[in-house]
């Protein structure tokens, strides 16, 4: 909120450059963890510098805002899909080839190679990347990041309601609300299921934990796009939302449920085609 709210006034190059900072400490910190052999609670404190300054959550609201603000209305579309795609496909080819660098390098080498991506992104953003700003910035919008008149007008939003006395409030509160708590446990659930598949009786090597989340990436955006595209004109958005809510909850279940890999690989999918089979011939 802090860092979009900024980004509003001061330019949407703004909003990229912390959240790249925050990863580089983040990796920094764990490779003097791994490399000096500290206590592994340190780690914490490494999640604790990405989260502060945005994490993974920033970086795609600054990158779509960057978008939104060198395209038009024609090209737009084209450009976010391009972007969601980069990002996909990013994450897939990161979780496949993580586990094999583990493998082979060890993990501080391998914070010594993501460190090197995150440090050439930083200097890219930083030296390279043209600055732009929102249409809707004018130049009283310019406000410094570390003052009252910034946290004064993005609490506005969440406690003054608008001329038309519509509720705005409570609505951007509820959003923000549902925000968090899906972050959480989207972000959160990564290194809780990490241990679950270090555990018995799977007992996943590095390798295998990287086939498991680039499967993991790959397959559900395929499979939403699928689904998007066939059933959006004959069921409607609503109906939608409540498949990939359902089909959600009921991976999560299916994997704390799961004593072997066939079922921890093939229950996700497995469970939403069932459950897209049941909703739509209801």
């Amino acid at each position: 909120m802090l860092l979009g709210g900024y980004s509003n006034a001061a330019g949407c190059k703004n909003a990229l450059v912390p959240p790249l900072i925050g990863a580089a400490a983040r990796l920094l910190l764990s490779i003097i963890v791994v490399s000096c052999d500290l206590h592994f609670d340190l780690l914490i404190l490494a999640s604790a510098c990405e989260g502060f300054t945005g994490g993974i959550c920033a970086m795609l609201m600054a990158s779509f805002s960057y978008i939104a603000s060198i395209t038009d209305t024609q090209t737009r579309s084209q450009r976010v899909v391009v972007v969601e795609v980069a990002a996909a496909l990013a994450v897939f080819g990161s979780s496949l080839s993580t586990g094999y660098a583990i493998h082979l390098l060890g993990f501080a080498w391998t914070f010594v190679i993501l460190l090197s991506i995150i440090f050439t992104s930083l200097s890219y953003v930083v030296f390279i990347l043209p600055e732009v700003y929102p249409m809707s910035a004018t130049a009283a919008d310019t406000v410094e990041f570390f003052t009252l008149e910034h946290f004064r007008r993005l609490l506005a939003l969440y406690v003054k309601d608008d001329a038309n006395a519509s509720g705005r409030q409570w609505k951007l509160r509820l959003t923000l609300l549902v925000v968090i708590l899906t972050s959480a446990v989207q972000l959160g659930g990564y290194d809780v299921q990490t241990l679950f598949m270090l555990s018995e009786p799977f007992c996943f090597t590095p390798v295998l934990i990287g086939y498991f989340y680039a499967a993991s990436e790959l397959v559900p955006p395929i499979m939403s796009l699928i689904v998007t595209h066939i059933f959006v004109r004959h069921v409607g958005d609503l109906i939608l939302i409540v498949v990939g809510l359902l089909s959600c909850t009921g991976y999560e279940l299916m994997f704390g449920f799961s004593h072997n890999r066939i079922m921890l690989f093939m229950g996700k999918y497995t469970l939403s085609s069932l459950i897209c089979l049941i909703i739509f011939t209801m």
